[in-house]
């Protein structure tokens, strides 16, 4: 659906309430998709039941993102895709509290703008999209934050304004595909980085894979996972910056790790099985993971750990190890049987396999104990751990690939 301002205007009349508050209470399926449509253009435009249907669906898919608050807000999927999760965005919002004015450059439909007016004085949304700003004065409106958020539609790259500090979001997305390096965002961020001059208290937010050698001298770089996953990497300048460091930051619980070149110790795996949180992995902090919990490595250039002991760490999930093996499908599923086990997920790194495909292939009971099979490698060798899954380090039932480039 092809939305404009007028009928983002529209979504917020009067009329437009009324059936909004019936479609967000329950969306239709796309079972029931065509027939809602056609009762609804028996009272409105083709164009505005669209915008109807549409917008109940997202505020569903939203309450991911924004939860408790999205049933009032106003979305296009691109821009609801683009948002930053409310719990990432109050956090890096928390580094500008306190300032007066704040400009969102890049602003989307105010994610960020909006955790930034619980934080500052005032705020200034700028974006070159009208129908995005739009999506945004209807969201500061419903979240009654319409008297600190002031939307504006210009250029980034050409400022009319001098504030003292400001939160940059560059589009990382060419149509539907992604942009997976910082010189091809939209401004690129060696451009983006000349706004210091008139603007030095910047915040950046880039894609989460952002190599270090991409990091500006003088910058703070940090990583910020939510619920296990990655969500972005952010370039601290100026007064916002906390040390010239790599750190990691893990949501919900907010806690921190400082990368400082820790080099774990190599061991054989021990009983327990240890995976750094991703923002850990990216930060370059296993190693100094290691070293604050008494773990070890299993493997010089893999990103787990490993140790005689569980612990409780916001930054690591934890299994205990039952078995371990080379890897060999038919020696695994001996193994498997042995244990009378149910492989609920399989995890990979420094591995070619397919994890769901390979999880077809392994021996199976029905009734079996519940397993976290891992491929990936011991000493250089590949190899199999399997592992138990439960308190320690609950897995829903499914396959995963956790190749990351960065081991720590």
């Amino acid at each position: 659906m092809t939305i404009d301002v007028e009928l983002v205007h529209w979504l917020q009349s009067e009329e437009a309430a009324v059936w909004l508050e019936l479609l967000t209470a329950q969306p239709p399926d796309d079972t029931a998709l065509l027939g809602v449509l056609s009762r609804l253009r028996k009272h409105m435009s083709p164009a505005q039941a669209s915008a109807l249907v549409t917008t109940a669906q997202l505020r569903r898919r939203a309450e991911v993102k924004f939860p408790g608050r999205a049933q009032g807000m106003f979305f296009t999927k691109e821009a609801l895709e683009q948002a930053t999760p409310y719990a990432v965005a109050r956090h890096t919002a928390a580094r500008f509290r306190g300032v007066e004015w704040v400009a969102d450059l890049g602003c989307g439909a105010g994610g960020d703008a909006l955790a930034l007016a619980d934080e500052v004085g005032q705020v200034l949304a700028v974006d070159r999209d009208a129908v995005r700003l739009a999506l945004l004065d209807a969201n500061a409106c419903s979240w009654g934050r319409r008297e600190r958020v002031h939307p504006l539609q210009a250029d980034i790259m050409r400022p009319a304004w001098r504030v003292l500090a400001a939160w940059a979001d560059p589009d990382r997305r060419t149509g539907p595909r992604r942009l997976f390096h910082p010189d091809r965002l939209h401004p690129p961020l060696q451009q983006l980085l000349a706004l210091r001059e008139l603007t030095p208290n910047l915040g950046i937010k880039l894609m989460p894979g952002l190599p270090h050698e991409a990091i500006p001298a003088g910058a703070e770089a940090e990583w910020i996972s939510l619920q296990g996953q990655l969500k972005e990497a952010v370039l601290w300048f100026g007064e916002l910056a906390r040390g010239r460091v790599r750190r990691a930051t893990v949501l919900p619980s907010g806690a921190e790790l400082v990368a400082a070149g820790g080099r774990a110790p190599l061991s054989s795996p021990g009983a327990f099985l240890y995976e750094p949180d991703p923002a850990v992995i990216r930060a370059g902090a296993v190693g100094d993971l290691a070293l604050e919990l008494g773990l070890w490595q299993i493997d010089p250039e893999i990103a787990y750990l490993s140790g005689d002991r569980a612990l409780a760490t916001p930054f690591a999930r934890c299994w205990r190890l039952l078995d371990e093996l080379p890897f060999d499908l038919k020696a695994l599923n001996r193994r498997l049987r042995r244990l009378q086990g149910r492989v609920v997920a399989v995890k990979k790194r420094g591995s070619p396999i397919d994890p769901e495909a390979f999880r077809r292939r392994l021996y199976r009971s029905d009734e079996g104990t519940e397993l976290v099979l891992v491929v990936t490698r011991v000493r250089s060798r590949p190899w199999c751990l399997i592992c138990q899954a439960g308190p320690t380090g609950s897995h829903s039932k499914e396959a995963y690939d956790d190749t990351s480039p960065h081991s720590g």
